[in-house]
């Protein structure tokens, strides 16, 4: 027995219906926490005696849905792209298999008008991987370049398996494949030496390691802080010629 203001946290009178439930799905898209799933409901419904859960029903709820998607991440994985792919015939995706069956490297992006955009903007690309702080230890490879508003600009992207120079030049390859034409003439990257390496295999027009490289001409060295400050602080060509 209990008093009638607190019947509704009791576990008899407690369940999630399908609409909650899809409710709660949404919310969680756009990155609401679950623990205010619950206080915007009760704000919603006018008290928590009237929303029909407790907090801990929408945690024992997430928990359950995260644990049928275990086993299954890469096949979701796979659906996911090909409906994108079924709305949008220029959504490109390539997905490594293994020998056991297991997901390798993956490679997307959306190829209408990256050929036009590349061609405006492609000249430059930024090549790099600071990305590895997920729970399968994976490495995310954005090619990024930057338009003339200075703004941003995500070319394709890629999830690596590990940081080797197959997996690199297997991915510069699907970039070449996915955005024909002219190669960027510029590649930024982090001086890594097996990227760099996978570079010079696919790309070898393009150039890279221009300060590493610079070094090696004849006086340089002696002037080579003033040269840094001419590639990283000038705004402008014409602030470049003249310094």
């Amino acid at each position: 027995m209990t008093t009638v203001d607190k019947v509704h946290i009791l576990r008899s009178h407690c369940s999630l219906t399908e609409s909650t439930k899809v409710y709660n799905a949404h919310m969680s898209e756009v990155n609401i926490p679950v623990h205010k799933h619950v206080s915007l409901l009760e704000a919603q419904v006018e008290g928590l005696e009237n929303v029909g859960f407790v907090k801990r029903d929408v945690y024992n709820y997430v928990r359950d849905v995260c644990g049928e998607v275990i086993g299954h991440d890469a096949e979701l994985f796979k659906k996911h792209f090909l409906a994108k792919q079924e709305k949008n015939e220029s959504f490109y995706f390539k997905m490594e298999v293994d020998s056991e069956g297991m997901m390798g490297n993956v490679f997307f992006g959306q190829m209408q008008g990256q050929d036009e955009l590349m061609g405006f903007f492609g000249d430059v690309v930024v090549f790099d991987t600071t990305f590895n702080t997920n729970r399968y230890e994976v490495i995310f490879e954005p090619l990024l370049g930057v338009n003339n508003h200075r703004q941003t600009v995500l070319f394709v992207c890629a999830f690596l398996t590990s940081e080797t120079a197959d997996s690199f030049v297997w991915l510069l390859e699907e970039f070449k494949k996915a955005i024909p034409g002219e190669p960027p003439k510029m590649i930024i990257t982090d001086q890594d030496a097996i990227m760099s390496k996978a570079i010079a295999v696919t790309l070898p027009t393009t150039l890279w390691h221009i300060l590493n490289k610079i070094t090696d001409k004849p006086g340089i060295r002696e002037c080579f802080s003033e040269m840094c400050k001419c590639i990283w602080g000038m705004d402008t060509k014409k602030e470049f010629d003249a310094k």
